[in-house]
């Protein structure tokens, strides 16, 4: 639902057009590509694993791919933009953003989008340098208020944001450290929470 709402709501600002393409095409890399470049699609976002099979592929009429929901593990220079996104479903619904180079090597998650903020923590809960690792929290106007009937998994999750007085921020879960381009750097869970579908 999240990503529906991130999908479908600016497009319509700007009076893009929307395809809803069938599954059997969605899942045929080679015929969703034919797709987009039949119907001149610019801008599209795909789940991570579909997204690194689709960027094997020559394509014509894309100027951008978002990408999101899983680690992106490798990357295809394209003529066409390449977007990491990241986000949990207690931040709707993108938190961080970035552009990918695969020239750099560097397959980042980005910074933090407007109106969020995004912390890398240690154990006693300082601010991780350049490089090392900690846990990413994330704040800011999309974070949810906890989980419903589930108390202590919520104030265990959203704790009180130490850098901003009287808010609150969410601890993730997600191991990340700052790259030397400004970026963060997806590594894995601190925990054994498992993604189904893209999902965490």
């Amino acid at each position: 639902l999240t990503a529906s709402i991130w999908e479908m709501f600016p497009a319509w600002t700007i009076g893009a057009e929307l395809h809803v393409i069938d599954e059997a095409i969605r899942l045929d890399i080679t015929r969703l590509n034919h797709y987009f470049e039949e119907h001149g699609v610019t801008i599209t976002f795909l789940p991570t694993q579909l997204a690194e099979q689709f960027m094997e592929l020559e394509n014509t009429s894309l100027r951008m791919l978002l990408v999101g929901g899983d680690k992106l593990k490798r990357a295809v220079k394209q003529p066409y933009t390449i977007v990491n996104n990241y986000g949990p479903t207690e931040n709707t619904v993108v938190a961080t953003s970035g552009v990918i180079n695969p020239e750099e090597g560097s397959l980042s998650i980005g910074r933090a989008i407007a109106n969020t903020r995004a912390y890398i923590l240690g154990d006693g809960g300082q601010v991780q340098p350049e490089g090392i690792a900690g846990e990413l929290c994330v704040a800011g106007r999309g974070l949810a208020r906890g989980y419903l009937n589930r108390e202590e998994e919520t104030a265990k999750r959203f704790t009180a944001d130490p850098f901003v007085p009287g808010e609150r921020m969410y601890r993730t879960g997600d191991l990340v450290k700052w790259n030397a381009q400004c970026g963060i750097e997806y590594i894995g869970r601190v925990d054994q929470q498992v993604g189904f579908r893209g999902s965490c």
